[in-house]
């Protein structure tokens, strides 16, 4: 990109704070439509929204193939800021640099102390639609992994988050069929009956209990035990 031909002169009119001759003219319009508007600022030393109002009296617009090449460059520089942070080096295992370990540290560091406000909050201040996709995004791969993690804890496998997961391992038809029936005949059952307390497999009774031999021995073949309410 050639840089800008002299300096925009300011103009008296209100509507329109700068006046282009035709050779500046002709410059937005040959690299307008192709190159990022913060070079543009930076070549031309106006501001983003002066070259957006003159490029809307000239009628241009981004290109489609100006947009993609703008886009192929982003991407580079964005691979480039990542590699140099060792973004790619923690997605494929490796520890990332001391330099970056120290600069995430001082970031949070910042933020703790109010020196710098928290990137979530300048998402949700900048652009509120982005920010709800994110963390409705970010919910969901929560979700995924507390799934996972309760899969590994089901099977005896090794743990690999430290998130806080209760595995509820369902009761079998038969044995919800038995809980239900010890009810109606009047047996008492414990209100906590998670995987892992005490009274989960426990069915109770008193003097007031319609007892049936035949029902506890189903009940206990069923996993069941019978003990006197104290």
């Amino acid at each position: 990109m050639t840089r800008f031909p002299g300096v925009a002169t300011r103009s008296t009119c209100s509507g329109h704070p700068f006046v282009l001759t035709d050779e500046q003219k002709a410059w937005l319009v040959k690299w307008f439509p192709t190159i990022e508007n913060k070079r543009l600022v930076k070549a031309s030393g106006l501001s983003e929204g002066v070259i957006h109002r003159l490029a809307r009296k000239l009628g241009l617009k981004k290109s489609e193939k100006g947009l993609h090449q703008i886009m192929k460059r982003q991407s580079k520089v964005c691979k480039r800021t990542c590699e140099k942070n060792g973004y790619y080096d923690s997605l494929r295992g490796r520890q990332p640099s001391e330099a970056t370990k120290e600069g995430t540290r001082k970031m949070w560091q910042d933020i703790r102390e109010g020196k710098r406000e928290h990137p979530f909050k300048v998402l949700k201040k900048l652009n509120p639609k982005k920010y709800k996709a994110f963390m409705a995004n970010k919910s969901k791969e929560r979700l995924e992994s507390i799934r996972k993690e309760k899969l590994r804890m089901m099977y005896g496998l090794e743990r690999k988050t430290r998130l806080k997961t209760v595995v509820l391992v369902p009761y079998k038809r038969s044995q919800i069929a038995h809980r239900f029936a010890a009810l109606r005949r009047g047996y008492l059952l414990d209100e906590d009956c998670r995987e892992g307390q005490p009274g989960r497999y426990v069915i109770y009774y008193d003097n007031e209990t319609e007892r049936s031999e035949l029902f506890e021995r189903n009940c206990i073949k069923d996993g069941f035990r019978f003990e006197r309410d104290e």
